[in-house]
This record gives C-alpha cells, structure tokens and sequence, in this order.
C-alpha cells in the first residue's frame, strides 16, 4: 500500500511517501515560513507531492490515501483548519477538500496530537493496546487518547486535550487563556517563558539559555535554581499523569520528546513521584515510557491517519 503522509508544523512541513508497515520511503521538508498564506502555500504542497511521486515513478492513481496531520484547532467534521496559532494566514482553511479536488484521492486530516497517538498505536512500542495515551511533551503539552481500540474524539474535536486541564487555578496564565494548565508548568514554552522572568528579576543560576535545553545542562551541572525548577517541573508531570492514571485507566501512557531526549533525568523521578498521585494498582499496571519513534513521529502519524482513515472507510 502506498501512502502520501503530511505533517504540518510550525517550523516545517515534512511530506513523505511510506505504506502501511510504517516504512518511510523518501520524504521532503519545506520551511513553513516559506509557504506563506494558504493560498500561496496550498499549491507549493501540492507541487512538492507531485515532484516527489515524479522522483519514485509513482503515478497518483497508486496512492492510496493521504494522511494529514495538522496543528490545532481543526474541525474534522468540517475539514477544515481553523485558526492554528502558528500559522498566520491559515484561517479556516478547507484543506482536505483542496488535496482532495487537486490530488484526487482519499485525504483524512486530524490535529498532530492525535495523530501522534495513532502513529504510538500503529508503529509504536505500545502496538495496538486498547487503550493509550500519548503526550507531545513539547513545546507545548497535546494529547491523544485511544480508548478502546479507537481514537477518541470528542463532540467538537477537542477529546485528548489533556494538556488544558487545570492543576492549579492559581497557577500560571496559559496561552489557551485559562490559568493553571498541565501545559502552563510542563509545556517547554511555558518553561521558557518562566526562565526568562527569573532570569529578568536577576535569579542567581548559571543557566545561560531561558529554555529546556539551558535548564537541563543547568541540573546535570548540579545548579540549585535549576535543580529546583526540575523538581517542580516533575511534581506537575506526575500530578498530570497521575490524573490520567485514576481517570482512564490505560495499558500504557507515551511520552513525547522532553521525555525522549531526556529519558533517566525524566523517568527516575518521574517514577519516584508518580505514587503520590495515583494508586498502586493502575500505576502498576500502566507502561509509562518515553516513544520509541524519535524524530519520525510526525511523519509516521500523518501515514498512521491515512491508514485509520482507510479503515474507517470500508
């Protein structure tokens, strides 16, 4: 099976070309800030896909779905991109319905964050449990929830919003506009930001750079500032998780990139504190591991929408 997988970010769009084991055949990545607006970027898109499938002799006709992975907010009931945050000129886009009508096949579009989920529970190393949570662990804190062998939704696309439930109401503002949010004390942004303030108000650290990676060269050289903030920064984790834990019940929550590119700083304490927030029984009975997937993960949840939206369609 051939499959077309399109992860749009922030930063970059990843296009590539891979089948339904989750083998990445050869894939293309664009700068998104060279895209432009919608009506510029949409036809740069289609033009990349149509110079990929030229470079592997691939005619249209044998592709059989596209998947595409898109920031939120989406509606999929719609087809439509919002108002991503990131994406100034992307405002309530019909996207799927322009690779549909330019490209002539099957396209299924969700959030990055579910597809993550998808590409966890297609590829991952938690393959096909019933029930799993997958979290971005990134800039900021998506999630994906598969509950019962299926990707939950939710009435209006926002079911695995987990990163905006509230830890604390008077905690920190949240760029969602609540205040106290799992993202607002674990999202690297908000990490950033709270840096830069202490940072501003003459904190004494010998963390040179405001961000996660300042603050992680910061505990591995023993700072008692960043020591600190790491201490908070896992109590949140484990307060967020531990809800996850009660609520759901899960086989396994997966942890997204702080969580990978910094698996024993993360895992040891997180484990450590993870008892004060959960019961012994679903916590022992839960795999919480950092994923597998690396750096492919966009890639592999674009294809892994293709391939849930080609069985949906049956």
């Amino acid at each position: 099976m051939n499959l077309i997988g399109i992860d749009i970010g922030g930063t970059k769009v990843s296009i590539c070309l891979g089948d339904s084991d989750g083998t990445i055949r050869v894939s293309r990545r664009i700068e998104t800030k060279s895209l432009g607006g919608s009506e510029t970027g949409l036809p740069i898109l289609v033009e990349a896909i149509g110079h990929l499938l030229r470079d592997e002799n691939l005619e249209l006709e044998e592709i059989q779905g596209i998947g595409l992975a898109a920031p939120g907010p989406i509606s999929t009931k719609t087809e439509k991109m919002l108002n991503p945050p990131n994406l100034p000129g992307w405002v309530n886009v019909p996207i799927v319905q322009y690779f549909r009508e330019k490209l002539g096949r099957p396209v299924f579009m969700d959030n990055d964050a579910n597809a993550g989920a998808l590409a966890e529970w297609e590829f991952g190393g938690a393959k096909h449990v019933n029930n799993l949570v997958y979290l971005t662990m990134s800039t900021g804190m998506g999630g994906g929830l598969i509950i019962d062998g299926k990707l939950h939704q939710g009435g209006t696309d926002t079911g695995g919003e987990v990163g905006h439930f509230i830890l604390d109401p008077k905690g920190p503002k949240c760029s969602c506009g609540l205040t106290g949010c799992f993202e607002a004390f674990c999202g690297g942004a908000s990490v950033a930001h709270f840096l830069e303030e202490a940072l501003r108000k003459g904190q004494k650290t010998s963390i040179k750079s405001p961000n996660m990676k300042g603050l992680i060269e910061g505990i591995k050289g023993s700072d008692p500032f960043a020591l600190e903030v790491w201490e908070n920064y896992i109590d949140r984790l484990a307060q967020g998780i531990g809800i996850l834990l009660q609520t759901l019940n899960p086989d396994a929550i997966i942890l997204g990139t702080i969580a990978t590119h910094n698996k024993e700083l993360v895992m040891n304490p997180l484990k450590q504190a993870l008892p004060h927030f959960a019961w012994g029984v679903p916590l022992k009975y839960c795999r919480i591991e950092p994923s597998q997937l690396g750096s492919d993960i966009g890639k592999l949840g674009a294809l892994a929408l293709a391939i849930h939206g080609l069985k949906r369609v049956k």
